[in-house]
């Protein structure tokens, strides 16, 4: 596993850009732990629901930005605002708009590493699919994670810390993963209030 991690001192500033205070790390099982943590306070105000930790910080050895993405399947999306109003009420104040049949919900902090992000999805949806179909491809390929890794902290330095060119960099590898043949994603796990 390479142990790498890029400071905020290390970005620079790109004409016509504002500078981007973004960091990568790498992996930590404290990610998991903030998860688990965030799954209960989640939990406790949705009620049975569906919560699964996606992105890098769901992949043990693969480091990233240190954001916790947690993603919350929605049987319909009757009630969205009301879903929204309870996450509000736990910290997640920053909504963005629905965009590609995914709400987008985030808060700074409580990790020293990032924010935790929330992504509320319709169950069986093609974010759901996607965001499971990355996660569990690269759980399953810990080389592939390893390298995808490798990739992150040359595409970090090539964009020079800023965040978009850094997404725009990965964007191609991400998407090659989304487009391999899709398993069943039979692993949810329901919350209990």
């Amino acid at each position: 596993m390479v142990k790498e991690s890029i400071s905020p001192a290390q970005t620079t500033h790109c004409k016509g850009e504002l500078p981007v205070r973004m960091r990568l790390y790498p992996y930590s099982k404290r990610f998991a732990t903030t998860f688990k943590k965030e799954r209960r306070k989640i939990s406790a105000v949705l009620g049975k629901c569906e919560i699964q930790h996606v992105g890098s910080t769901a992949v043990p050895g693969l480091g990233g930005k240190g954001i916790v993405d947690i993603m919350i399947a929605l049987d319909n999306w009757k009630g969205e605002n009301e879903v929204i109003e309870k996450l509000r009420s736990i910290g997640f104040k920053h909504i963005h708009p629905k965009e590609r049949g995914r709400m987008f919900l985030s808060r700074t902090g409580p990790t020293k590493y990032g924010d935790t992000h929330l992504h509320l999805v319709k169950k069986g949806s093609y974010p759901y699919r996607e965001m499971l179909t990355f996660r569990d491809h690269m759980r399953s390929h810990p080389k592939e994670a390893e390298r995808y890794w490798k990739l992150k902290l040359s595409w970090f330095k090539e964009a020079r810390g800023v965040r978009k060119r850094y997404t725009a960099a990965k964007e191609s590898y991400v998407n090659n993963i989304w487009k391999r043949p899709r398993q069943q994603h039979s692993s949810s796990k329901r919350c209990a209030t």
